[in-house]
């Protein structure tokens, strides 16, 4: 088994924050003193609370990237890639290494109070994610798998608006048939 870096112990711990209690919630103190070690330690690899958010959110999506994106890459266009893309993504999210749901469901809502540069890459995550979606459901319109009216927009938006609703209901309200009901509205949508 491979010891891991100072820098990925940070980051893994940091990822756990973010995941239960948001980005705002990272304290280089409060890592310090939780994975024992000096906050000059900390210090080495992250500069500031700024540095640490952008460090944890980068990890976050190189994370989201190999569990999600890269297989889901896998699956054959059009529907299947829509559905492979969206059952990853859910599964993601209930990942153990995410001790409280999506790190970036978290950001999201902490938003308006998070510096600029965290923000911007925040964005650049969601709207990186959204155009891969985007490119899927155009691909299963042309084949013809999904229907030639559906509107990617309003499309993304109900997509975006089931992986809400199964965070919610997941983790806020414990609710065990969570993610079966998410799929089954996730289906009803792609048929609609």
């Amino acid at each position: 088994m491979t010891q891991l870096s100072d820098r990925e112990r940070i980051l893994s711990h940091g990822l756990g924050v973010a995941s239960t209690e948001g980005l705002d919630a990272l304290s280089i103190g409060e890592l310090a003193r939780k994975l024992d070690v000096e906050r000059s330690g900390l210090d080495v690899h992250f500069s500031s609370k700024t540095s640490l958010q952008l460090g944890v959110l980068e990890q976050a999506a190189a994370m989201f990237q190999a569990d999600v994106v890269e297989p889901a890459q896998q699956a054959p266009d059009g529907l299947a890639r829509i559905q492979s893309l969206f059952d990853r993504w859910i599964a993601w999210s209930l990942s153990p290494r995410l001790k409280g749901g999506c790190p970036f469901v978290h950001a999201s809502n902490e938003n308006a109070s998070l510096p600029t540069d965290v923000r911007a890459k925040l964005r650049e995550f969601l709207d990186t994610w959204t155009a891969l979606f985007t490119e899927a459901i155009a691909v299963a319109k042309q084949e013809g798998t999904l229907s030639k009216d559906a509107e990617p927009d309003q499309l993304i938006f109900e997509i975006y608006g089931l992986y809400l609703s199964h965070h919610f209901w997941h983790w806020s309200m414990k609710d065990g048939n969570a993610k079966a009901r998410t799929m089954m509205a996730f289906n009803r949508l792609l048929e609609g």
